[in-house]
């Protein structure tokens, strides 16, 4: 195991005991909140992460990720309408995600340049978080307020059960993906690479990128959309040098569960008496992170 790596285990420890027992709270308050609350921060910063590697990698572009692409949106939007007529709110926004996913994958051939698909998942992530705006409104209008923190992301207080199956699910996408690691470098580098590698580039990719969009549907269904972890993560990875996928997704498996944990701990520090969205610090710090990737990348076409 790299130090870097080892660095981010001890940030992922040091984060996790602080985020529980900052405030010295009642042992009940860290069995029914902290407790829930740190598994599903861990386990949706570790899948956001690990998906934006997926994404950046088959689709050989610097700028993707299931936020940027609108597949977060695209889950979410699912899951409000699975809320809204009362059916399985994970089923809705996995159905989401999917045709998000199909529609970026028919827009790829179309736009044939890794710039307007960029820009097309832009428009596509902004019509969708309308349309969430929209169908909360018409459907349940007393639910409007709650639908803020739907779009900006929050780590919801579920039962331990629940909690605990979310905080299972990064796991055993990290292991899905290591065992693939190797085929998804040689698609990092190109059709043609993965073609002399014995790789048939469209089958894999479509692989990879619905296996993805799965886990991130599932924990989209829960969260709502918590932007930029999965860009900022794996570009921070690429930054220390960490260049293999199997590397970088477990570099990001650890670091996006941290970044996440300690975001939630900054508002439960510095906002303790107010109800601040998570997704609202990652933008905060992520923005700009983006646009610094944007700018090292001018290439992007």
């Amino acid at each position: 195991m790299s130090g870097k790596i080892k660095s981010s285990a001890i940030l992922l420890f040091i984060s996790s005991v602080s985020f529980l027992v900052y405030g010295f709270p009642d042992r009940d308050i860290i069995e029914i909140i902290r407790i829930p609350q740190l598994l599903i921060a861990f386990a949706a910063g570790s899948i956001l992460s690990m998906t934006g590697v997926i994404f950046q990698n088959v689709l050989s572009n610097p700028l993707a990720d299931p936020y940027i692409l609108g597949v977060s949106a695209g889950s979410a939007l699912g899951a409000v309408i699975g809320y809204t007529i009362k059916t399985n709110p994970e089923t809705s926004a996995l159905l989401g995600g999917l045709l998000t996913i199909a529609a970026l994958a028919l827009s790829s051939k179309i736009l044939e340049s890794k710039l307007k698909l960029i820009l097309f998942g832009v428009g596509v992530n902004a019509t969708l978080s309308s349309l969430i705006v929209i169908t909360t409104a018409i459907k349940n209008p007393q639910q409007s307020p709650s639908v803020l923190f739907f779009l900006l992301g929050f780590i919801p207080i579920l039962s331990f059960k629940k909690s605990f199956f979310l905080f299972l699910l990064p796991f055993l996408l990290l292991f899905l993906f290591l065992r693939r690691a190797e085929r998804i470098d040689a698609l990092s580098l190109g059709d043609l690479f993965a073609y002399l590698s014995g790789i048939s580039p469209e089958k894999e990719r479509i692989i990879y990128l619905v296996l993805s969009s799965i886990f991130t549907a599932i924990i989209v269904s829960q969260t709502g959309i918590i932007g930029f972890i999965g860009i900022v993560i794996p570009h921070l990875g690429r930054l220390l040098k960490i260049r293999k996928t199997g590397e970088l997704l477990i570099f990001s498996f650890l670091s996006g569960a941290s970044a996440l944990i300690l975001a939630e701990l900054f508002i439960k520090t510095v906002f303790k008496n107010f109800d601040i969205p998570a997704g609202t610090i990652t933008a905060l710090t992520g923005a700009p992170a983006f646009i610094f990737i944007l700018w090292r990348n001018k290439n992007v076409a």
